[in-house]
C-alpha cells in the first residue's frame, strides 16, 4: 500500500500500513468499494476468529454481506462521514457496531482512499479495541457469599427445569392430539389443500399460544398465503404475495434446514432483512417456520408468528413444526395424486373421442393400442392390428419404414412431423398428417413410439388445386411470374454450374392493339402468341406469363450462343402475322437476354440483368435482340444515382437555368432567349440536361423541375427589362409529362402574374411526341395556354412523323428547324431544299421560323436569303449562366424601342 508521509503530523492509518504482521497485533486489513453498500474486496482471514464469520462469505457483491452485518441508516452516515474526513485529509477513521453471530462487535475502522482500474476503492484497517491483550477472568477461590448464591441459582435451575418439564408433558399431549385430530380428518371441500391449510394454520396458532400462523406456499419467486389465522381476531385473512427473491438470507435458510427457530426476529441473520417490509409493520417479535417439501424439494412454509417480547422455541416445539409441515406436504401429494388420477382418465377419453387417430406401438414394431378414429381412417379395427407388426399392415407400412430405417429423420431425432401417402384397408390411397414420438421409461431406455395423424387428404387435394391457381395465368394456361421465380430459384438450388439463359420477351406496341381493336381481341392475340413460343421452344425449355404483354423463358443448359440464336429464332416467330378475329395483326418484339453464370450466379441477379437489357432493347428503337453487357449496369447504376440526387438537386439549389440569346436575321437585333437547364452536382460538376431529363420524367420530378424553370426565366426575363433591354421573349421547353399535370395551366398563369410578366413575353416549345399521342386532356391544355396569351412553338420540325398535319390540328405560332438539317449547310443540298420548302410553307400559314444550331457566316447568309425570321446558335452565344447574361447580352442591339 502506498503511503504519503508528511513530517509535521504522520496519520495512523499511515503508521499501521508499515506494521510487518498487523493480524498478530490485532488488526484486520480489508479493502473495499468507497461506496454506501460497504462492499468488500479483501478482508484478513483472521476476521474469523473475531467476527465468527469466514472472509469468504463477508466479501461478496451480492446482498453486501458485510454491511448486512450493521444498520442501514449508521451505514449511510458512517459513508457521509468518511467522505467528509477524506475531503479534508487523505485518511479517516470511524467506530461502528457489527452484529455478528458472536455478538454485538464494536469496530475501529481506519484508512485512505485509493483508485484501481478506474473504480474508487478504500483501504486500511480494522481494529478490536481491547481485542489485543484480553484480560485472563481466573479466580483462585469463592468466598462464602458466592457459594450461597451458586447454590441458590442452582435450585432456581432445577425449579426451572420441573416445570419446563411439566410444559414439555402438556405440550406432547396437545402436539399428539392435534396429529391424531389431523390424521382422522376426513376432507370434504372441492379444495381439500385449503381446507387442510386452515385446519393446520387454526390448530398451530392454538397449540403454540401465537398471534398468527400460517401457511404460504413457494411458487417461482412468489410465496402466496394459502391460509392465514389471525388468533388474537379469531379470523383468517389473505395477505398480499410476498416476492421472496428480496429475502435471499431467509430462502437460503429455509432451504438449507428443516425450519427456521428465530426467538429474536428482528436480530437474528436469517430473518432480519423480513425487519423492515414485514416484522416491524405486524408486531412480530419471534418466528418459527417450517418447510414444507415434497420429494425433498420445498413447495412451501408453515409460518408461526409472536408478537410481544421474544420467545425461545423449546426443542419439541421445533420438531412439532416439522411434523405439522410434512402432515400439510401429504394433503398435497394426495391431491397432486387424485388430480394426476382424474387428469389421465380424461386424457383417457379425449383419446377416445379425439378426431385424430392415435397409435401406440411398442420399441419393436409391434401395436398396442389404437382409437376409433384410427379405425374411421384406415378401416382397419382395433382387434385386426392389436399384437400385429406394422410391416404386415399395408395400412401402416410406411410407419414401419420411418420408425426403423436408420435413414428416416427419426432414427436422429426424438420426434418427426411430416406428411405421408398410404391406403386404407380397401386400398383407396389417402394423404396423412402425422406426428411421431420416441417414449422412453423412468431409465431412459426406448420404450414406445406414439403417433398421432389426421386424414388431410382432402385439404391436400385443394391445396394442390390453390397452388395450380396461385402459380398459372388464367389466360394463357401458361405459368405466371411465381411460377416462374420458383422455378428459377430450385434450379439454381440445385445446379449453379451448368449455363442457362433467361429471355424477358416485350409484344412491341401492345397498348395501341388494345385500344384500337379492344382488350378482348388483345387477350385473344395473347393467347395465339403465347401458343406460338410455346411450340417455337424445345420441352425442356420453361415458359411463363411474367405481366400484361410480357413472357419470360428459361432455357436450362443453354450457352451464350445457343441462347443468342434461340432469341434470335424467337423473333422472327414473333414477327410473323397472326389471324384473330377475322383480321390479320402484325406484331413485333424486343427482348433481352442474360445468361447464367456469366451474367449472374443467383436468380436476383440474372433476372434484375435480363430486365435492364430487355429496357435496353425497347430504348434503342425496339423490334430487337438486346444482351446484357456491364455497360447496361453502369448505365442502370448512373440512372439510381440521378434518381436518388435529383430530388435533394432541387431543393439544394443545384440546379442552373442557361440562357442562349434568339436575334432577328433580318436586324440582328436581340429578340429572346432560350432557357435551358443544367445541374451543377457538387461532386459530378455540371450534368447536362440529356444526362437526367429522362429519369426526372420517368419519376414525376419533371413536373416541379418545369415550375421552378418557368419561374426562374420569368424571372430573368422580367429583370433584362428593367436593366433596360426591352421585352425580351423567354423560350422554354416544356416535357409530354408535364401535360400529366392537371395544373400545368393553372400553375403558368399563376407564375406570370405572381411574377407580373406579360403571357406574350413566354414562349412554350412542344415537341412532336407530345402532339403525335396527343389525348383530348392535351388538347384542352394547349388550347387554354393559346387563350392565357403565351406562344406556342414546335421544336425541331421535320424530324417526326406526319409534322404538317400537327399544324392544323393545334394553335402553333412557331415552328423551330432542327438543327439536324442547318449543320451540313450550304454543302448539303438536300439540307438546303428542306429548309427552304419548310420557312417558305411556314410563311404560307402565317408562321414564324426559328433556325436552330447556326454555327458559320455561310449557314447564316443562307437563312437570311430565305428570309428566315429567328435564329440562334454558337455563331452569336453558347448557352450563358444567368449571373452573367446581363453583361453578355448588353454588346446585342436590343428592341428596348420595339
Amino acid at each position: 500500500m502506498k503511503s504519503h508521509p508528511d513530517a509535521t503530523n504522520r496519520a495512523v492509518a499511515e503508521v499501521v500500513t508499515q506494521l510487518p504482521v498487523p493480524s498478530r497485533l490485532g488488526l484486520m486489513r480489508f479493502e473495499r468499494l468507497n461506496e454506501a453498500s460497504w462492499a468488500l474486496l479483501f478482508l484478513d482471514p483472521a476476521c474469523e476468529r473475531s467476527i465468527g464469520l469466514p472472509a469468504s462469505e463477508l466479501c461478496g457483491f451480492l446482498d453486501a454481506p458485510f454491511a448486512s452485518l450493521m444498520e442501514p441508516q449508521v451505514r449511510y452516515s458512517l459513508h457521509d462521514e468518511v467522505q467528509r474526513q477524506l475531503a479534508e485529509h487523505r485518511h479517516y477513521s470511524i467506530h461502528y457496531t457489527l452484529h455478528s453471530p458472536n455478538g454485538p462487535l464494536r469496530l475501529l475502522e481506519i484508512g485512505e482512499a485509493f483508485q484501481q482500474h478506474g473504480r474508487q476503492l478504500l483501504r486500511g484497517y480494522l481494529v478490536i479495541p481491547g481485542g489485543v491483550d484480553e484480560p485472563r477472568a481466573a479466580q483462585k477461590g469463592l468466598d462464602l457469599e458466592a457459594q450461597n448464591s451458586y447454590l441458590r441459582s442452582s435450585l432456581a435451575r432445577y425449579q426451572r427445569a420441573q416445570e419446563d418439564h411439566v410444559q414439555h408433558l402438556v405440550r406432547s399431549q396437545a402436539q399428539q392430539s392435534l396429529i391424531v385430530r389431523l390424521a382422522r380428518h376426513r376432507y370434504t371441500s372441492s379444495d381439500p389443500a385449503q381446507e387442510a391449510a386452515r385446519l393446520i394454520s387454526q390448530a398451530a396458532s392454538e397449540a403454540y399460544d401465537v398471534a398468527r400462523s400460517g401457511i404460504w406456499l413457494l411458487e417461482g419467486s412468489q410465496l402466496s398465503a394459502i391460509s392465514l389465522y389471525r388468533r388474537d381476531q379469531a379470523h383468517f385473512e389473505q395477505p398480499l404475495s410476498v416476492d421472496i427473491s428480496l429475502y435471499p438470507r431467509y430462502l437460503e435458510a429455509l432451504h438449507s434446514g428443516r425450519a427456521i427457530d428465530a426467538s429474536d426476529a428482528l436480530s437474528d441473520p436469517r430473518t432480519r432483512e423480513l425487519a423492515d417490509t414485514y416484522l416491524k409493520p405486524e408486531g412480530v417479535s419471534a418466528m418459527l417456520d417450517a418447510s414444507i417439501r415434497i420429494g425433498g424439494e420445498v413447495v412451501g412454509v408453515l409460518c408461526l408468528e409472536h408478537t410481544g417480547a421474544s420467545r425461545v422455541w423449546q426443542t419439541d416445539e421445533i420438531a412439532f413444526a416439522g411434523e405439522l409441515a410434512d402432515q400439510f406436504a401429504q394433503v398435497l401429494v394426495n391431491q397432486q395424486r387424485r388430480h394426476a388420477t382424474s387428469a389421465l382418465h380424461l386424457f383417457q377419453r379425449a383419446v377416445e373421442q379425439s378426431a385424430s387417430a392415435f397409435l401406440l406401438v411398442d420399441r419393436d414394431g409391434l401395436v398396442e393400442y389404437v382409437n376409433p378414429s384410427f379405425t374411421a381412417i384406415t378401416q382397419y379395427s382395433a382387434e385386426e392390428v392389436h399384437g400385429r407388426r406394422l410391416s404386415e399392415l399395408p395400412a401402416l407400412e410406411n410407419f414401419s419404414d420411418l420408425l426403423f430405417d436408420t435413414g428416416s429423420g427419426l432414427a436422429a431425432c426424438n420426434s418427426w412431423q411430416g406428411e405421408f401417402r398410404s391406403r386404407r384397408k380397401n386400398l383407396e390411397p389417402y394423404w396423412g398428417q402425422l406426428s411421431i414420438s420416441k417414449v422412453f421409461g423412468e431409465g431412459g431406455e426406448l420404450t414406445h413410439y406414439i403417433g398421432i395423424y389426421e386424414d388431410v387428404t382432402q385439404s391436400k387435394l385443394a391445396q394442390q388445386r390453390i397452388e395450380k391457381l396461385a402459380y398459372s395465368d388464367n389466360l394463357t394456361g401458361l405459368g405466371n411470374r411465381p411460377y416462374f421465380i420458383r422455378t428459377l430459384e430450385e434450379r439454381f438450388q440445385s445446379d449453379r454450374e451448368t449455363p442457362l439463359c433467361l429471355l424477358l420477351v416485350d409484344i412491341d406496341n401492345f397498348k395501341r392493339i388494345n385500344d384500337s381493336l379492344g382488350h378482348q381481341t388483345g387477350d385473344k392475340l395473347l393467347v395465339s402468341l403465347a401458343r406460338r413460343l410455346r411450340n417455337s421452344l424445345s420441352p425442356s425449355g420453361v415458359l411463363a406469363r411474367f405481366a400484361s404483354n410480357e413472357f419470360a423463358v428459361l432455357l436450362d443448359g443453354a450457352d451464350l450462343e445457343s441462347g443468342q440464336q434461340i432469341a434470335g429464332q424467337v423473333l422472327k416467330t414473333l414477327d410473323k402475322p397472326l389471324f384473330v378475329d377475322n383480321q390479320l395483326i402484325s406484331v413485333t418484339g424486343s427482348l433481352g437476354l442474360a445468361c447464367a453464370p456469366v451474367h449472374g450466379r443467383d436468380p436476383q441477379t440474372l433476372m434484375k440483368h435480363a430486365g435492364l437489357a430487355l429496357h435496353k432493347a425497347k430504348a434503342n428503337g425496339k423490334h430487337q435482340v438486346q444482351l446484357f453487357t456491364e455497360v447496361l449496369n453502369a448505365e442502370a447504376s448512373y440512372k439510381l444515382f440521378v434518381e436518388n440526387n435529383l430530388r435533394r438537386a432541387l431543393a439544394q439549389n443545384e440546379l442552373e437555368v442557361f440562357y442562349q440569346p434568339k436575334l432577328c436575321l433580318k436586324t440582328a437585333k436581340l429578340l429572346g432567349m432560350e432557357a435551358l437547364l443544367r445541374w451543377h452536382h457538387p461532386d459530378k460538376g455540371m450534368i447536362s440536361p440529356d444526362q437526367f431529363i429522362s429519369v426526372a420524367e420517368e419519376t414525376g420530378m419533371i413536373i416541379p423541375i418545369g415550375k421552378w424553370v418557368i419561374r426562374e426565366a420569368c424571372r430573368m426575363s422580367h429583370r433584362l427589362q428593367s436593366a433596360g433591354l426591352g421585352q425580351l421573349q423567354v423560350a422554354i421547353n416544356l416535357s409530354p409529362k408535364q401535360f400529366s399535370d392537371p395544373d400545368l395551366v393553372g400553375s403558368i398563369a399563376a407564375i406570370l402574374d405572381e411574377e407580373q410578366l406579360p403571357p406574350a413575353q413566354l414562349e412554350l416549345e412542344l415537341t412532336e411526341g407530345l402532339l403525335l399521342e396527343a389525348t383530348d386532356d392535351t388538347r384542352h391544355q394547349l388550347n387554354c395556354l393559346k387563350d392565357l396569351g403565351v406562344t406556342l412553338a414546335m421544336d425541331d420540325f421535320g424530324t417526326g412523323y406526319s409534322s404538317l398535319s400537327y399544324l392544323k390540328k393545334f394553335p402553333i405560332d412557331v415552328i423551330k428547324i432542327d438543327r439536324s438539317f442547318i449543320k451540313d449547310i450550304p454543302e448539303n443540298q438536300d439540307d438546303k431544299e428542306i429548309t427552304s420548302a419548310v420557312i417558305a410553307m411556314a410563311h404560307k400559314l402565317k408562321l414564324k421560323v426559328v433556325a436552330e444550331g447556326i454555327e458559320t457566316p455561310a449557314q447564316l447568309g443562307f437563312l437570311r436569303r430565305q428570309q428566315c425570321d429567328v435564329g440562334q446558335g454558337y455563331l452569336f452565344d453558347k448557352p450563358i449562366a444567368g449571373q452573367q447574361l446581363l453583361q453578355y447580352l448588353g454588346r446585342y442591339p436590343s428592341r428596348a424601342g420595339a
